[in-house]
């Protein structure tokens, strides 16, 4: 009898484990393709991404680790990796100081710094922060870009961005 009541308690503990994991559910990856359908800088309410080519954006595993690329308008073999930066002059070099994942929140998080071009010495320190929406549907964010230069900060801003997640 008391073999019995152990293998019952014991199978009602493993049922109560198993049922409290899969009542927790982790966030949508940020795994996919992604287009850019909002931005809008600090406070404002203009979509600053009315006009011009889609920006997108593309997660992979690779190796365990997730990475990424990105391009503008609908042609992929443009591609670069991300983090990048564009600028009247051409692209620039993007030298990541941090690069995060939270898979169980859904979260990406990358700083990087973008190098002065030629004959200045403004450094841009970028933090770019998104989370995946609980459908899965959304990819949420700030560009936060603080400019540096010599030992100062010479201010920055902020671009609230909204993705829609492609395939």
């Amino acid at each position: 009898m008391k073999s019995c009541r152990k293998a019952s308690t014991g199978a009602a503990a493993l049922a109560l484990v198993v049922s409290f994991f899969a009542s927790v559910t982790l966030a949508a990856s940020p795994e996919g393709r992604w287009r850019l359908v909002e931005q809008r800088y600090e406070a404002g309410a203009a979509n600053t991404m009315a006009d011009g080519p889609a920006l997108r954006l593309e997660f992979t595993r690779e190796g365990g680790r997730l990475a990424a690329r990105m391009w503008a308008g609908d042609d992929a073999s443009a591609a670069v990796p991300w983090p990048a930066f564009s600028a009247s002059e051409g692209k620039r070099a993007a030298l990541v100081l941090e690069r995060g994942e939270d898979a169980l929140a859904g979260e990406v998080t990358v700083r990087y710094r973008i190098p002065p071009a030629t004959g200045d010495d403004l450094v841009l320190d970028v933090t770019e922060r998104y989370k995946v929406s609980s459908d899965g549907a959304t990819l949420e964010g700030t560009v936060e870009v603080r400019f540096l230069g010599g030992d100062k900060n010479r201010g920055g801003y902020t671009l609230h961005r909204r993705f829609e997640r492609e395939k």
